[in-house]
């Protein structure tokens, strides 16, 4: 039944008799926010913070397949992005790196859609001009290029287990300045029910619960030709960290306190501008009754473009940052001093076909140097009635081991090399008038990958030893259809990828498999409903098997699963006060899945959204 509902729902578009007229339909974003590729060949997505109820690690998932590791429903949630680990992706915010000294990772669902103005992901790593981890992406947050209007706006959510959410933001502007605010809060119990594994018994989630606030302050001032922008981000959340299903009465939890802000200088400049950013990151986190564990990161990176000519683009400038931690196993360590130089020039050769060149060289203090070459070229067909465009791509990434793996007490290793990679990639971008289509095959190779092994008394040591070899396929389709007053939207990106073990370790049985907790397909279908002010959402997706263990056993993988959510939107509309209210349904067939194994995620759910703008 749940394949037959998934098929109806992509084929059933093309059994639509459309009206007479062209209709130019809206294609898949792929783009910068403000944000040009730093490389060309370079994909930007945009991912869409529509439903401003919604964590980071759900809109990446929904519209872009990107597979996320949530420890539970509504705990902890990391990425892995074409293949690879938490610690591959590198995510900027404002162009700023802000995944964790000490873990080398980023918690998506601390980041909140109702704080956040724009989010898009580059595939890869020829895209990153400076920090470290972006073998297999990196993803953008926010970008100081929003034009700011007078609105305001209220959200409140109601849903099962207890959810609700309180939010307000507002937005200002006069002649030289500009801001906004945001502020929400958002609970839940988690006290959902879930079929015991092997028995007939059904059991309450216990001790799951999940309490975030967020604040979100930006202020910009312009003059002559120079703008001047500050952004400052406040979380906070307390989880009771959701306990396996064979020990529900756990009762750890986890408080985070996490202060996120950032400077910035940009003048624009005959052919080209200066940019000049400061950050300053401020983490703290407490599990149990343990002492906290601190860390903070300073930043300051410049970048100048400038057009040479016709045909010459320079982006070039360079990152300083600072990176220290301290907790009761991170005692008396030096703060992590990075440098990063890049240079990109592109050549324009004519409308048609264009080129790229990057250069950039890392060195860490204690941790040696890097040197990154890439290359890009693009190519554009046009056509009376559509387009195409082909890329290519070749490019070295690498990731230095985070203060944890130096550093950790006991069994850090000061003395680990930064992992390594080369990748290639090859795309296509197809548009006509009624549908859009792209599709990118890839491969990475990498080696000096960091594992912590066990040694002996019960202590573990990371050592570089794992080789990886990364292949897949991205796939993308987008159309949209008219009849009469109906119009139809509907999507579909499918990922397939070998992330496949090259060392003999843990034995040589291991060689060859799958790495853990990488799905080899993941798929998502989303379609939109619009009929007059009303809009029906109809989201589907796949997700496959996934292993736990090197040896890629059966016995210890986590099931594949689908998910069907339905949702159900209509504004009232008052003067010049717009409520949209929103009913969604989740996991309609109220199946029982797990994302990370033996940690149950509920069943069919609903929320309710309502969302009065100003």
């Amino acid at each position: 039944m749940k394949v037959v509902v998934f098929w109806m729902t992509f084929l059933c578009p093309f059994f639509l008799k459309a009206q007479s007229d062209t209709v130019l339909m809206r294609p898949i974003e792929i783009m910068g926010f403000g944000l040009v590729p730093y490389a060309t060949g370079d994909v930007v997505r945009v991912i869409h913070t529509v439903d401003p109820l919604k964590t980071l690690d759900a809109a990446l998932f929904s519209q872009a397949g990107v597979y996320m590791k949530n420890y539970g429903h509504q705990q902890l949630s990391t990425i892995s992005f074409r293949g690879t680990s938490a610690v591959h992706t590198n995510v900027l915010w404002h162009g700023i790196p802000v995944n964790a000294p000490t873990l080398g990772s980023t918690d998506f669902s601390q980041w909140h859609a109702w704080l956040i103005d724009d989010v898009a992901i580059q595939p890869g790593n020829q895209g990153a001009l400076y920090g470290s981890g972006s073998i297999g992406g990196t993803v953008f947050i926010d970008h100081f290029n929003k034009i700011r209007t007078n609105t305001a706006a209220i959200g409140l959510g109601l849903g099962s287990f207890g959810y609700n959410f309180q939010g307000a933001r507002s937005e200002y502007k006069n002649d030289q300045l500009q801001g906004t605010t945001h502020i929400y809060r958002e609970a839940i119990n988690n006290d959902f029910t879930y079929p015991l594994k092997g028995t007939d018994l059904i059991q309450t989630q216990k001790n799951a619960a999940a309490l975030s606030y967020g604040f979100r302050q930006e202020l910009q001032h312009f003059w002559n030709n120079q703008r001047l922008s500050v952004d400052l981000l406040l979380f906070y959340q307390h989880r009771e960290s959701q306990p396996v299903i064979s020990q529900n009465e756990g009762q750890d939890f986890i408080k985070t306190h996490n202060i996120k802000s950032v400077v910035e200088h940009f003048i624009d400049v005959n052919k080209g501008s200066i940019s000049t950013t400061l950050g300053w990151m401020n983490d703290q986190m407490i599990y149990n009754q343990n002492p906290a564990i601190r860390s903070q990161q300073i930043t300051l990176t410049q970048r100048y473009e400038y057009d040479i000519g016709n045909h010459f683009h320079l982006n070039s400038g360079f990152l300083i940052s600072f990176l220290a931690a301290k907790g009761s196993n991170l005692e008396n360590i030096n703060p992590q001093k990075q440098l990063d130089f890049f240079v990109i020039v592109t050549y324009r050769i004519n409308d048609r076909w264009s080129s790229t060149w990057g250069l950039r060289e890392s060195f860490m203090i204690d941790g040696g140097s890097k040197l990154l070459p890439s290359l890009g070229a693009e190519r554009k067909w046009i056509f009376p009635k559509s387009s195409l465009v082909s890329h290519a791509k070749i490019a070295q990434g690498f990731r230095y081991p985070t203060l944890n793996d130096r550093f950790w007490l006991p069994g850090g290793n000061p003395s680990l090399n930064p992992e390594q990679s080369a990748s290639t990639e090859i795309g296509f971008k197809l548009r006509y008038p009624k549908f859009n289509t792209q599709v990118n095959v890839y491969q990475t190779w990498a080696q000096d990958w960091i594992l912590w092994l066990p040694q002996s008394g019960n202590i573990w040591r990371p050592e570089n030893i794992q080789k990886v070899a990364i292949s897949g396929i991205e796939y993308a389709l987008g159309y949209q259809y008219f009849l009469n007053e109906t119009e139809l939207e509907s999507e579909v990106v499918l990922n397939y990828q070998r992330s496949i073990n090259k060392s003999a370790y843990p034995s040589q049985a291991a060689y060859g498999n799958q790495l853990p907790y990488v799905p080899y397909f993941t798929a998502i279908w989303s379609n939109k409903i619009h009929i007059k002010k009303w809009t029906i959402a109809l989201d589907q997706s796949y997700t496959s098997r996934r292993y736990t263990t090197l040896d890629q056993s059966d016995t210890y993988s986590v099931d594949p699963y689908f998910l069907l959510d339905i949702a159900i939107d209509h504004p009232l509309i008052l003067g010049s006060v717009t409520t949209q209210i929103s009913l969604k349904a989740n996991n309609i067939f109220n199946s029982y899945y797990e994302n990370i194994q033996n940690r149950a995620m509920p069943g069919i759910n609903f929320q309710l959204q309502i969302i009065t703008k100003l």
